[in-house]
């Protein structure tokens, strides 16, 4: 859960860092660094996991159809409810205010420099807001189930009915479904993303490749628009 969470946040520093610091980019978005990131990502994520997988007990229950299961029991109910705070602020409220900040900064900047627009950059430009807002909302809405569910278990008389129970898995499910989300997107939102979708899976018989010039263009305006992007 954590290690998709705070990908998402990489992510975000990441594309604020090449557009509002595209001078500093080179050397900071390198190689070394992202492998560096991904490690502190994993540790981070198992650091804070550590706890749960310390407090899993193995229980029997007659009544049900696997009689034995895994169920996380803790002896002082303040360091249960001290952990589950913790997990809200740092795998919801702190990436959510920290994604915001990131893309706010990047529209920011965008609207300083680019002065005196043409109709393609200031469609490009609206574009650009709406992934942003629809990236943070995906996360927002994403997420907020879960986590007000884990709210209510740990601090109020969650029911325990048929309708918590599903309502329970669908909050699961979109948890999860918040790392399928951002890749469709980011492809429906960006042309040059489609236009190469379509060069690479294309199909000979349904959708014939594009000729040889078409492709050149389209890469070369893909180069040009990441480029320019980069560099605002």
């Amino acid at each position: 859960m954590l290690v998709s969470i705070f990908t998402l946040v990489a992510m975000s520093v990441d594309r604020y860092i090449a557009v509002v610091h595209s001078k500093k980019s080179p050397w900071i978005r390198s190689k070394k660094n992202a492998f560096v990131g991904v490690c502190v990502i994993w540790l981070l994520s198992f650091v804070f996991a550590v706890p749960v997988a310390q407090h899993q007990t193995l229980l029997e229950h007659q009544g049900a159809p696997n009689s034995s299961f895994c169920w996380e029991v803790w002896s002082e109910k303040v360091s249960k409810h001290t952990y589950k705070v913790t997990i809200l602020i740092i795998g919801y409220l702190l990436p959510l205010v920290l994604i915001t900040c990131c893309y706010t900064k990047v529209l920011q900047h965008l609207h300083k420099k680019i002065k005196n627009m043409s109709k393609k950059s200031e469609r490009s430009k609206r574009k650009t807001a709406q992934t942003v807002l629809l990236v943070v909302a995906a996360f927002l809405i994403c997420w907020m189930p879960h986590h007000v569910i884990a709210m209510w278990v740990e601090f109020g008389a969650f029911p325990l009915n048929d309708a918590s129970f599903a309502f329970r898995i669908v909050s699961h499910c979109l948890a999860y479904g918040n790392s399928c989300v951002n890749p469709i997107l980011y492809a429906f939102l960006s042309e040059n993303f489609r236009k190469a979708c379509r060069q690479a899976f294309a199909c000979g018989l349904l959708f014939p490749p594009p000729p040889v010039e078409k492709v050149v263009r389209i890469r070369l305006e893909n180069f040009s628009t990441t480029h320019s992007t980069t560099n605002v």
